[in-house]
């Protein structure tokens, strides 16, 4: 009786953590390069409780890993927006000064005359520096990364490259979100890392669309919540059944 009553919590609180992340993941239907990273694991542990000291039972456990799935694409025309091909991951400094990944590639030159993504994040270069473009030029991205900047005064300038943007290659690592929704590897601290052999490469003038469907999501909430009303009648016929034994045991 009281496996199931644990295995219906366990169950119960897997949901609750699913619709948590619904939640989050409809906050985001609108932010570029957003990626989902949440998947549900089967974890065995030990019950503690008086006279359980010996049961071992499963529950789900969240696992964080983000899914490098390719979006669609939204065509901008901003040379300075970028679309990450293939597994490509895009390094960035975050609020604590560390370097983390995203596939965010709305890149645009801040109020500090440095590059810096909408939301507020460093670019930074392939040594891990942020990248400062001369005043008052027309930037331009190449598809390998490379940052370009020419002279909108001169009709024949040749562009000059400015910095090599920090793409990696995260097809052979798991990568993990952080709270402030940026990427490192799993199981490491946040900063640089050694890419794999895919060649990493962008598209200007486009970003990558949401992972995240409205529709779908609200689907699998209403879905999530007729599971939930399902999951608590069932705890409470297990506890109605288990008073119920404990009445014929006394009558015995």
């Amino acid at each position: 009786m009281d496996k199931g009553i644990y295995t219906a919590v366990a169950s119960i609180n897997s949901q609750r953590m699913q619709e948590h992340n619904a939640v989050h993941e409809l906050a985001n239907v609108s932010t570029a390069g957003f990626k989902k990273a949440y998947q549900m694991a089967l974890q065995t542990y030990r019950v503690d409780g008086d006279g359980f000291k010996t049961r071992y039972l499963t529950g789900n456990t969240e696992s964080g890993f983000v899914d490098l799935t390719p979006s669609s694409r939204i065509a901008t025309g901003v040379a300075t927006d970028v679309y990450l091909n293939g597994a490509t991951v895009l390094g960035v400094q975050n609020e604590q000064g560390a370097t983390v990944f995203t596939r965010r590639g709305d890149i645009r030159i801040n109020q500090a005359g440095e590059l810096a993504l909408i939301s507020g994040q460093l670019v930074l270069e392939n040594g891990g520096a942020p990248i400062v473009p001369p005043a008052d030029q027309l930037l331009s991205i190449s598809d390998e990364g490379v940052v370009y900047a020419s002279d909108p005064t001169q009709e024949a300038a040749e562009p000059q490259e400015v910095a090599r943007l920090m793409l990696r290659d995260a097809s052979n690592v798991d990568l993990e979100k952080m709270e402030d929704g940026f990427f490192k590897v799993s199981g490491q601290p946040a900063g640089d890392f050694e890419g794999g052999d895919q060649v990493v490469s962008v598209s200007s003038g486009q970003l990558e669309a949401s992972a995240a469907k409205a529709m779908e999501i609200m689907v699998d909430m209403i879905n999530g919540v007729r599971t939930f009303e399902m999951k608590m009648k069932l705890v409470k016929e297990i506890g109605d059944l288990g008073d119920t034994n404990n009445t014929l045991m006394r009558l015995v």
